[in-house]
This record gives structure tokens, sequence and C-alpha cells, in this order.
């Protein structure tokens, strides 16, 4: 009598059961299941038959959830066993950036990372916050990492200086500081260091550039802009910043810049069917079916992916719905 429980195809016999072997001649019996009727049973693994859930997880992107003008959607399959979910919760939250792992996981860790940090700008700032390039003069150049990470360090604390000086809060930011040694043999050119910042605070334009100095002296030049969205999003300029992976990155981040919101994600919205059906229909790029799907929510982006084991994957990329007033128009 043969019938299926999680991950193994369960066998009741009331004899011992023959010796059963893989490929590579390893023994596949299992321990005697069960202690009633007299009946044993044993597991076979069944690499095919592993136990699966359909998972809708969702990034928002705000400072609330009331407040937060984008978000995105991932819709795939999943193991259900307690080690697939505890592996699904740690690749949500975003590994650092080009850790250090073998050359496939580096590559996948690294595309999470830039995933992450798009989530992480579109939670933390919007239209009016600033972003700032820092460069330095031939004569400032720093000689290492460790001089730039300081001088970074520097202008913020200058920037905290003087919102204290003007009775602001203390400035939030993101700091991307890149550069490039130039390597001929791989075609590589020198890149300079730069930095990027993106900042959330009351100064001005003019009082931020100042605040680029060491001991007093300008480092260089440092140009600040107002924050430019595009479909309620800063993708745009979130992978810009992220641009040429075989550059050298290092990005940091101050204490009150917060993670995207995650809430508890939807194992019983879609089916493997439901998830199939879309992603290879129409509906995929229709904004008026995921209207229906997200009340509030309009489409900007989606893409559908398929994976030999797991099979189709859904990413939803949404923006908020604009209020509108009582003559139709949106505010």
């Amino acid at each position: 009598m043969r019938w299926r429980t999680g991950s193994y195809e369960v066998i009741k016999t009331r004899h011992s059961p023959p010796k059963k072997t893989n490929s590579k001649g390893a023994d596949l019996r299992r321990k005697p299941e069960g202690e009633g009727g007299g009946r044993q049973g044993y597991r076979i693994p069944k690499e095919d038959n592993v136990r699966a859930i359909q998972r809708e997880r969702r990034f928002v992107c705000g400072r609330s959830r009331q407040s937060a003008m984008y978000q995105e959607v991932e819709i795939y399959t999943c193991s259900a066993d307690p080690a697939g979910r505890r592996r699904d919760r740690e690749m949500s939250e975003g590994p650092p950036f080009r850790g250090k792992n073998p050359e496939t996981w580096e590559k996948h860790n690294a595309a999470a990372a830039r995933k992450f940090f798009v989530r992480l700008v579109n939670t933390n700032f919007g239209q009016d916050d600033l972003h700032t390039t820092l460069t330095y003069a031939d004569e400032t150049l720093p000689g290492d990492d460790r001089q730039a990470e300081r001088d970074v360090s520097n202008f913020l604390r200058h920037l905290r200086a003087e919102c204290k000086k003007q009775g602001f809060d203390p400035p939030e930011a993101i700091i991307v500081t890149e550069h490039q040694d130039e390597d001929p043999a791989q075609g590589k050119k020198a890149v300079r260091y730069h930095h990027h910042v993106l900042l959330r605070c009351d100064l001005g334009r003019d009082d931020v550039e100042r605040c680029w100095h060491r001991k007093g002296e300008s480092l260089g030049y440092a140009n600040c802009d107002r924050l430019k969205l595009d479909k309620s999003s800063l993708e745009a300029l979130a992978s810009y910043l992220m641009k040429s992976p075989n550059r050298k990155h290092r990005w940091r981040r101050t204490r009150g810049i917060r993670d995207p919101i995650r809430p508890r994600p939807n194992d019983s919205r879609y089916t493997r069917r439901a998830i199939q059906r879309i992603a290879t229909g129409p509906d995929l790029h229709s904004p008026e079916f995921w209207a229906r799907k997200y009340p509030g929510w309009e489409l900007n982006e989606a893409e559908a992916n398929y994976n030999d084991f797991w099979g189709w994957s859904i990413t939803l990329k949404l923006r908020r719905r604009p209020e509108r007033g009582k003559d139709g128009r949106g505010h």
C-alpha cells in the first residue's frame, strides 16, 4: 500500500522491505515508522515530490505603509519545509553587496544586493530630498579607501553640525563610494575616487555643498540637486549608482535609514496553475488585471521568469495610485 506524505513516498508492508539503493549504491531505506498493527514503514526520498507552496512576498517602500508610494511584489514557488522557509526568509533580507562567496553565489548575491539597494533607496527618499555628488581636486585625491571613507565621514559630521546650528533634525543619508584602479591587461580604465550621497535634511543646497572640506579647505567639486522620481520610483538613480559591477563600490547608511517594510508573506493567494496562466498569458502586462489584484496601486513593470525546478515566478513593481478629488482630477 502506497501513499505520499511530505517529500517522501511511504510504503507500508508486513515484512521487512528489500534493500533499495540509488545510482551511487547508497541505501535508501529509513528506520521503521509507527508501532501499531504490527506493520512497519520506510521512506524513499522522492526528489520530484518536494512539498511546495506558492508564496506572495511584498516589499513596501516607504516610511510607513500608508505613506509608501512604491512597492515590489514577488510571486514564486518555494519549499514548504522549515529549512526552505528559513532560506527564503534569509534571501529576502538582502545580502551585503559583492560578498565573498563562490562565483555562482557571488553573482546571485550581487544581483540580490542591487535589488535590495533599489528598495532601500525607494523606502527612505523622495522628491523633496537631495542627491549630492562629491569629487576631488588633484591635490586632495585620497590615496586609499581608508582616507576616502574618512573624508565622507567628516562630510556627514559637518552636515550634522550645520543642522544642529540651524535647529534642524540630524541628516539621514546613503553614501556610495566608487573608484577603479587601471588594469590594461583586463581593459579597465582608472576611475577617480568620488562619492554619491542621497540625503534627507532641511539644509539648503549651498549649505550642503559647503560641508565638503578637509580642515576648512575645499576637497573639490560638490554638486547638489533635488531627486527626480520616475513613476514614483528612484530605481533609475539607484541602478545608476550601482552601475559597472566590475568597479569597486562601497556603500553605507546612517543609523536612521529604514529597511523596506515586509508584510507577512501570503501562501494562499496564488496557485501554481494560476501563476503559470498569468506568466504565459496577456494578464502579465495588463494594468487593469493588477489594479484588481492590488486596489490602490498601478503597474509600473511586470516580469516573469522560468526555473526548471520551481517553474514560473512573477515580479511586480507597483506605484501608488494618485488620489482623486471630487472633480475627478488627481491632486
